[in-house]
């Protein structure tokens, strides 16, 4: 008799967990993730266990019914309901059998805080915790690797994510930068999958502000924002942060990047190294001339007066020039 618990079927399940996992941490959504990526990290390991035999999947509790029923023997009154191990057993008998790391090295800490949190999500609710996207793309690669399984296969459109999150070879801002340019990617890909391209381009363009804009005045800086493409979703649609100090020329301003953030994906950087690490420029030259609009607004008065001055008299003299 056939066991009615099957790698198929464990393995079909970890794959669909994994994606939906995937998108919540896309989506920042981490209670959502945990619950995702802690069931799919549980039913690979009970596939990987089934590969060897079925009844490693029972309770070793003193009842022969489960381990006779998953061992496919003919009872002639079968478990009405089909009780396994619980993910931390599962995962106890793989390192057992040295598939997982071995406690007390970080990795296995780290996979036991999933799984524990997994188990604290779905019953008190979690705030606040670290992100273990991580510690889940590595447990879930060396599953597939112990079951011979594809990783292109298993993780399918996420692949690319899963490849720049394993790379030892990037550093952690490249990774970070990375890692957010393809959940924004997939974002974009999920709100505007069944729209033609020229309604996202009108969405693009609702979303966007042209010219330079002074959006924040602070001691002895401005902050402008100018509209520049995402390196995300390729679209129009980032507004881009730059800083000028005060004793900048009022002719040849020096603009500093310091921040990008897409209206239509949600791509977001948040120093000049990321705008580095992407590819853009971090040094924009402009002249007052350019500025379009003032936007800002400063706790204190004489700070704000202090630093406009890098704009309105400029601005002014500019204007009774072409009268």
């Amino acid at each position: 008799m056939e066991s009615p618990v099957t790698f198929d079927r464990l393995y079909e399940g970890a794959k669909r967990f994994a994606r939906l996992a995937m998108e919540a941490h896309a989506e920042e959504d981490q209670e959502v993730f945990l619950l995702h990526a802690g069931v799919s990290v549980e039913r690979l390991a009970k596939a990987a266990l089934v590969l060897v035999h079925p009844t490693l999947l029972t309770e070793v509790n003193g009842k022969d019914d489960m381990l006779l029923h998953l061992a496919g023997a003919q009872l002639p009154n079968p478990p009405a309901r089909l009780r396994t191990i619980g993910a931390a057993t599962a995962i106890g008998r793989l390192r057992k059998m040295d598939v997982l790391p071995q406690k007390p090295s970080s990795e296995a800490a780290d996979l036991d805080g999933l799984i524990e949190l997994r188990n604290g999500v779905a019953h008190l609710g979690a705030e606040d915790v670290e992100d273990y996207l991580g510690i889940f793309t590595a447990t879930v690669d060396k599953l597939l690797q112990h079951v011979r399984q594809d990783r292109g296969a298993f993780w399918e459109s996420w692949s690319g994510t899963v490849q720049v999150v394993l790379d030892d070879r990037a550093d952690r801002l490249q990774k970070t930068v990375r890692l957010r340019m393809d959940q924004a990617r997939h974002r974009f890909r999920t709100r505007f999958a069944d729209l033609p391209d020229g309604a996202v381009e009108g969405v693009a363009q609702a979303v966007s502000e042209r010219g330079l804009i002074v959006v924040e005045v602070g001691p002895g800086r401005a902050l402008v924002q100018m509209l520049g493409q995402c390196p995300a979703c390729d679209r129009e649609a980032a507004a881009l942060f730059l800083a000028v100090d005060e004793g900048s020329s009022l002719f040849d301003l020096e603009l500093m990047a310091e921040g990008l953030l897409c209206g239509l994906c949600g791509f977001h950087l948040a120093s000049t190294d990321e705008v580095e690490a992407v590819g853009l420029s971090t040094v924009v030259r402009h002249s007052v001339e350019d500025l379009t609009r003032i936007v800002a607004e400063g706790s204190d008065p004489a700070e704000r007066l202090a630093t406009l001055k890098l704009v309105l008299p400029a601005a002014r003299t500019h204007a009774h020039d072409s009268r």
